[in-house]
């Protein structure tokens, strides 16, 4: 089992260090499938919102833990179209300046986005 917090480790450093994925996995003797298999698992979790309501989580540090949620698919209906046009599925993170941190994630549209810069 890998946890979230073991995947995002794993894509961090692999990001970091300019790394493939397989070359990780050969080095640390990682199952390529069991980092597949959970970190689909954990995304399907995110999808449905089994995390609806809950707290962000932090890494030490005071990085976010960033959840693994596709934005939504778009629908063929052209009145949907339109809709999505106003819309956009946005991820806002906010840190004050004594170092508390804040994400807000999903379909906004720019008023949205005023409203929250206008109460920060």
């Amino acid at each position: 089992m890998l946890t979230r917090e073991q995947i995002l480790e794993i894509d961090r450093y692999c990001s970091e260090h300019k790394v493939t994925l397989e070359r990780y996995f050969e080095e640390h003797d990682v199952s390529r499938h069991q980092y597949f298999v959970w970190k689909r698992k954990y995304r399907q979790e995110d999808e449905q919102g089994s995390m609806a309501g809950a707290f962000v989580q932090l890494c030490p540090g005071g990085e976010f833990v960033p959840p693994m949620v596709a934005p939504p698919k778009p629908s063929g209906r052209a009145k949907a179209a339109k809709a999505q046009a106003a819309e956009s599925y946005l991820t806002v993170e906010i840190r004050t300046q004594s170092g508390t941190a804040m994400r807000i994630q999903g379909s906004m549209t720019a008023a949205h986005l005023r409203e929250i810069i206008a109460a920060g």
